[in-house]
């Protein structure tokens, strides 16, 4: 938990679901990753059934906003530990697959389709399964979803692997946080079911960095939000970048557009988009664990910080072990103190989305907006509404 309030005022200020639906994520990694073990004959008998006819896979992860942005921050880590000689990786939006599936969705190419879905009843999720079905002649559907009622789940078929979130995942407030998270850790346990049991020390890491999260970086995090920043630019590399995006996305949810947030790797923020910095801009670099990348990290966090001698910029870094060199270039520092790991960056997406999580519910409340709902007029929706989807032929 990171707001101090009574129950009752966590209703009175509209937060209630949303903080109790970030704080509890921790737990519920847990639960995926028992949730994934009991499953495990199961999955490894329909990765088995499907390998057993086909000599090369492709895969696509997909899904509209949030969650696409799972496939996109897991895409690079599977594609480097997937047996490349059969699995070939690819994220794409279920937005991108609807409105030109020609592009994605290729008849002889035999494909799994890994939908992440938090209700499993987005128009554009139902439109991606189906035109994979009409389209592809051999097409395996995976459900990651986190409503057992959504039509995912419902429509469900002896060629689709369903597999269900923990109960509590099913986030009800309007932005979408452990629905997130959860989709994250099992996709990238399925991927890696003969290395399960060697992955739960991993998963014991990622889950005691998440509780540390709530106990040593939410009161820099909370005072980070009373500064005036207008806009909020994240950065972070790999697997990172994908990370960022959905990290945007949050602050822009939860302040209902009111702060202006943008995504890039550090690399790619030079390249024109480095623009957007002013004197009301908060600038957040997610430094990863590999020694090579994290150079460039580094030097696009001294570049920022340098930047103060001209205006009023603020820069936060946040690492997994403490770095003296970032917490010198940086207006605020947060680092996991978790045990030291080397372990791959894509681990470090748990504990850092919940740091952009919290930033951005702080922000809501000093902003008087409500977190679990910020839109109250109905212009965005928890569930996307006003879509036609048009029969393909």
């Amino acid at each position: 938990m990171f707001l101090n309030e009574t129950e009752e005022r966590l209703h009175e200020l509209g937060v209630y679901h949303t903080h109790r639906e970030i704080s509890h994520q921790p737990l519920l990694w847990e639960k995926a990753y028992q949730y994934v073990q009991k499953e495990q004959e199961r999955i490894q008998a329909y990765f088995q059934m499907i390998t057993g006819k086909h000599e090369k896979v492709k895969v696509i992860l997909t899904g509209a906003g949030t969650s696409a942005f799972v496939g996109d921050t897991v895409a690079p880590y599977l594609a480097k530990v997937c047996d490349n000689q059969v699995f070939t990786i690819h994220s794409i939006p279920t937005t991108n697959i609807v409105s030109n599936p020609e592009y994605y969705l290729e008849e002889n190419i035999p494909t799994i389709m890994v939908s992440f879905a938090r209700s499993g009843n987005s128009p554009e999720s139902v439109a991606a399964v189906e035109l994979g079905g009409q389209l592809i002649k051999d097409f395996y559907p995976i459900h990651i979803t986190c409503n057992p009622d959504g039509y995912l789940a419902r429509k469900s078929d002896d060629r689709t692997l369903l597999l269900l979130m923990p109960e509590g995942s099913n986030d009800k407030s309007f932005a979408m946080t452990s629905s997130f998270s959860c989709m994250m850790l099992t996709v990238l346990l399925i991927f890696q079911m003969d290395k399960l049991n060697q992955l739960k020390s991993t998963v014991n890491w990622v889950t005691e960095s998440g509780k540390n999260v709530f106990n040593t970086a939410a009161a820099v995090l909370k005072e980070i939000s009373l500064i005036p920043f207008t806009n909020v630019i994240y950065l972070g590399s790999g697997t990172l970048l994908g990370l960022s995006h959905e990290a945007s996305l949050k602050m822009l949810e939860l302040t209902d557009g009111n702060v202006f947030s943008y995504f890039e790797s550090p690399m790619g923020f030079r390249h024109g988009p480095k623009t957007i910095l002013n004197d009301e801009s908060l600038a957040v670099v997610f430094i990863g664990n590999n020694p090579y990348t994290q150079k460039y990290d580094m030097d696009i966090l001294k570049e920022l910080y340098a930047e103060k001698q001209r205006s009023q910029l603020k820069v936060l870094a946040i690492s997994n072990q403490f770095m003296e060199d970032a917490k010198e270039n940086s207006d605020y520092y947060v680092h996991l103190q978790a045990e030291p790991s080397t372990f791959d960056d894509v681990w470090l997406s748990f504990p850092y989305i919940i740091n952009a999580q919290i930033l951005a519910v702080y922000k809501s409340l000093n902003l008087k907006f409500t977190p679990d709902n910020p839109v109250p007029n109905g212009s965005v929706n928890r569930v996307v509404q006003g879509v036609t989807i048009y029969p393909f032929k």
